[in-house]
């Protein structure tokens, strides 16, 4: 398998690269994770593989662009004849590297070209970052004797050894860590609150899930996400407020908790005569989307949620 077809700064090539993939199915979570390794890149130091796949792949590209991150976008189909002004741009600044395995006879993307591709790129580059791997799907078996790979989301150590992809019931189970088996519900007048960690690869994330059934009696499940740092200046603002509801006095204006997920606002609404504290956390996302969740609680069952959280940063250290 080879290079067919080339468009932009071949000297790219000749720079470390790092290759980014990631399955079509994401969970919850992934674009914090993803957002954070992006975040890290230079435009001095980093290179970047990707394809334009699955829609992680593809919001990856769109940002690594915005970012002027030099990249090679890998295809799975013949070059097209046209290309977004955000594509020439970077094409004309000399950013971008655009090359294809196929030849002109594939204008569709098909599995086998996007399992080339992958491979290709995984080849080429002297680090693989994956941003998701469904088990069981074709990425994973692309990925099977590639040892530079670093998992954002999901490790899985025994991608290194073809007899357990080929045997996937002798695949070890990972051990859950402290932090993942530790969680707390909280029962509420209208739903319930959740509180749990999320172990992702290297990373975890501590979340808060509001699940309330909703008017055609399904459950409506908003999330806020927060690290250990951005979940230590939340129990502060929720312990500020508690002081003030002690006093009663009224929510404070413009009360922020800063985070990478999306910041957290704090509002006050009225629901008949139960005073309701809303939390909302809103962010766009790499793909150019909104985000935004809300938690929404009666203010006398904020002291619950301030036991909880406290809980789980005793947990956390």
């Amino acid at each position: 398998m080879k290079i067919q077809s080339k468009l932009g700064n071949e000297t790219l090539m000749q720079r470390e690269k790092t290759a980014f993939l990631c399955s079509r199915k994401t969970p919850d979570g992934l674009e914090y994770l993803v957002g954070k390794w992006l975040l890290g890149l230079t435009e001095e130091r980093d290179c970047i593989m990707c394809g334009n796949q699955s829609a992680m792949e593809r919001a990856v590209f769109t940002t690594l662009l915005q970012r002027k991150i030099p990249v090679i976008l890998c295809l799975a189909e013949a070059m097209p004849a046209r290309w977004d002004d955000d594509v020439r741009e970077a094409l004309a600044a000399g950013r971008l590297l655009v090359v294809t395995h196929c030849d002109a006879s594939v204008h569709a993307v098909t599995a086998r070209s996007a399992f080339d591709r992958n491979v290709l790129m995984m080849s080429l580059a002297q680090k693989i970052v994956v941003g998701c791997c469904t088990k069981g799907g074709k990425l994973e078996r692309a990925l099977a004797g590639f040892e530079n790979v670093e998992y954002l989301a999901n490790g899985q150590p025994w991608l290194d050894h073809m007899d357990l992809i080929n045997n996937p019931h002798e695949r070890p189970k990972p051990e859950p860590t402290r932090l993942s088996r530790w969680s707390r519900v909280l029962r509420l007048k209208h739903g319930m609150i959740y509180l749990d960690f999320n172990d992702s690869g290297a990373e975890t994330y501590f979340k808060i899930t509001h699940s309330v059934k909703d008017a055609a009696d399904e459950y409506n499940k908003q999330k806020i996400f927060f690290d250990r740092k951005e979940l230590t200046a939340f129990s502060g603002a929720v312990d500020f407020l508690l002081g003030k509801i002690a006093k009663g006095e009224g929510l404070p204006p413009g009360l922020t908790v800063a985070s990478l997920s999306g910041d957290i606002t704090f509002d006050e609404e009225q629901s008949g005569v139960v005073r309701q504290l809303v939390m909302t956390q809103a962010k766009t996302l790499v793909n150019g989307t909104h985000r935004v969740s809300t938690v929404t609680l009666a203010f006398d069952e904020l002291p619950m949620l301030a036991r909880g959280v406290d809980e789980a940063l005793e947990e956390w250290k």
